[in-house]
C-alpha cells in the first residue's frame, strides 16, 4: 500500500473515531448532564437500572459516556473501545425503544437514524484499526 492511500485511509479512521467520540461527549454532557428531559427521566425510571435515583443515574451516564467518549478520540485500544461503545449503544437502544416506544421512533434528533450512522463508523475504526497506524503516517517515532 502506498503512502498517499495510506494516509488517506488514516484520516478515514480518524475522521470515524473523533465522530463516535464526539457524539458520546454531547450525548453525556448536554442531554444527560446539562439539559436532561422528562422523557430521559421517564425511560430511566421505567427500566428500573438506576442508582442512587433517575435523575443521578443520568449524570453518571453523562460521565461515562464523556470518558468513553474521549477514549475513542485519543484512539486507545481503537477496536476495544468501538466495539464497547457499539454494545453500549445497542444495549441503551434497546432500553429507551422498549421503555419509549413509540416516541423515541419519532425522536426528532433522529435517534435510530444517528445511531445506524455511529454503528457505520464504529465499523469503518473496526476494519481500519489492524492496518492503518495510530500515528499519521510519516510522522516520526515516539523516544523509547
Amino acid at each position: 500500500m502506498n503512502s498517499e492511500n495510506l494516509k488517506l485511509l488514516y484520516n478515514l479512521k480518524l475522521v470515524c473515531r473523533w465522530s463516535l467520540g464526539l457524539v458520546w461527549i454531547w450525548e453525556g454532557v448536554v442531554p444527560k448532564m446539562l439539559l436532561p428531559t422528562e422523557m430521559q427521566i421517564r425511560v430511566v425510571e421505567n427500566s428500573g437500572i438506576y442508582w442512587p435515583d433517575p435523575a443521578g443515574w443520568l449524570v453518571l451516564l453523562g460521565s461515562g459516556m464523556i470518558v468513553a467518549g474521549i477514549v475513542l478520540c485519543i484512539g486507545w485500544m481503537e477496536r476495544t473501545a468501538v466495539l464497547a461503545a457499539s454494545i453500549a449503544m445497542t444495549i441503551l437502544i434497546f432500553l429507551v425503544v422498549g421503555n419509549n416506544y413509540p416516541a423515541s421512533v419519532a425522536d426528532m434528533h433522529g435517534g435510530i437514524a444517528k445511531d445506524a450512522c455511529l454503528y457505520a463508523a464504529a465499523w469503518v475504526v473496526w476494519k481500519l484499526a489492524p492496518i492503518v497506524p495510530r500515528k499519521p503516517v510519516g510522522e516520526a517515532p515516539a523516544p523509547a
